[in-house]
Formats: C-alpha cells, sequence, structure tokens
C-alpha cells in the first residue's frame, strides 16, 4: 500500500511542476525579437527568440535559443527568464531598462540594453559546451562625467574611465587586469547580480 501512496503523490507533484512550468512561459506572447546566426560553429543559422510577458508589471523576458540541425529543424538548447533584465525592474517606467539591440556577430550573442542615462552590453560566446560571458561594456551619465567601462572577460582587460562633458578631458582612465578562473554562465546570470 505505501509503495502506491508514494507514486501516487510522486505522480501528482510531478504533474503539477509541469503544468507549473508550461503555465510560466505561456504568458511570454509577444515577440520582442527573433534573429538568426550561427552560435555553435556548424555553418547553420541557430535561432535566438525573445519573448515578454506583458501581463506582469514589470514586463520580463524569456530568451531562448535553438541550434539548427542539418535537416532544418531546430531543438530548444536553452530557456531563462533572468537573463534578460525586465524592461520595468521596480514596476513602473522609473527604472525602465529597454532592451535595444540584439545580434550574433561572428559567433557572438550580443544584447544592448538602454538605461535612462546609460546603456550596457553583454557578449556572450558558446563555448565549452555553455553560452559564457567573454565581454561588457557600460556607459553612464554621471555627476559632472560620463562613465565608461569596457571588460574583456577572455583576456581579462578591463579600462575604467571617466570624461567631463564639456571639455572631453580625460578625469580618470584605469586600467586593470582581472581574468576569472571560470567565466559567467548565461544560464546562471542575471545582468545586475554580477559584480563586473
Amino acid at each position: 500500500m505505501w509503495p502506491k501512496i508514494i507514486i501516487s503523490f510522486l505522480l501528482i507533484f510531478l504533474l503539477n511542476t509541469t503544468l507549473h512550468s508550461q503555465v510560466k512561459t505561456d504568458y511570454y506572447k509577444t515577440i520582442v525579437y527573433k534573429i538568426y546566426g550561427d552560435l555553435n560553429k556548424d555553418n547553420l543559422d541557430d535561432m535566438v527568440v525573445v519573448k515578454e510577458n506583458n501581463t506582469d508589471k514589470h514586463n520580463p523576458y524569456l530568451l531562448e535559443i535553438f541550434f539548427q540541425n542539418k535537416s532544418g529543424s531546430f531543438q530548444n538548447v536553452f530557456s531563462s527568464t533572468k537573463a534578460v533584465m525586465e524592461k520595468f525592474p521596480y514596476g513602473d517606467e522609473r527604472t525602465e531598462v529597454i532592451l535595444e539591440g540584439l545580434q550574433i556577430k561572428n559567433g557572438v550573442l550580443i544584447f544592448r540594453n538602454q538605461l535612462l542615462r546609460g546603456n550596457f552590453t553583454h557578449k556572450f560566446r558558446y563555448q565549452n559546451g555553455e553560452f559564457e560571458l567573454i565581454g561588457y561594456t557600460f556607459n553612464n551619465a554621471s555627476a559632472g562625467y560620463m562613465e565608461h567601462m569596457d571588460y574583456n572577460l577572455s583576456t581579462g582587460d578591463k579600462t575604467e574611465k571617466h570624461t567631463a562633458y564639456e571639455t572631453d578631458k580625460i578625469l580618470k582612465l584605469t586600467k586593470t587586469k582581472n581574468k576569472l578562473s571560470v567565466l559567467p554562465n548565461l544560464k546562471d546570470f542575471s545582468p545586475f547580480e554580477f559584480t563586473y
């Protein structure tokens, strides 16, 4: 009798989990981007889709990556609801983050986001069986100067620069090397949670 009860609870749990995960992605109906390009170096165009959930006040995004196989069909190899910043992180327009660009260039998946007073770009490459962060660029209008950071995570080279608004004079220029032993992975990635 006990094995039947345990199996029944297990089946209910699995069915509930499956239905819950389907419901969560069913809300992502608005396609914001659908792009094609070779991500895994097999000379076949893969597909990246970003969908928006307009029913949630934060307008979160669902990122899906599909590898094309030789028959021409696409296989879903990646899915995340946190890899792309929500459009309204605090639930209203005062902190709007716009996904203004998504492209595949030389096998690198590039996300470009627009902030209220700046922008940032993340570059991911499919390597070691994962999508790893290889580049980050940040620009921001701070009090009295423009702030710029360029970080090549593959080499570890990081440049930080502050430039005066009116004169374009460089107020600060710092070049450092910080090579990470393990690169951030897109599956665990949340743009504002990673420390650059």
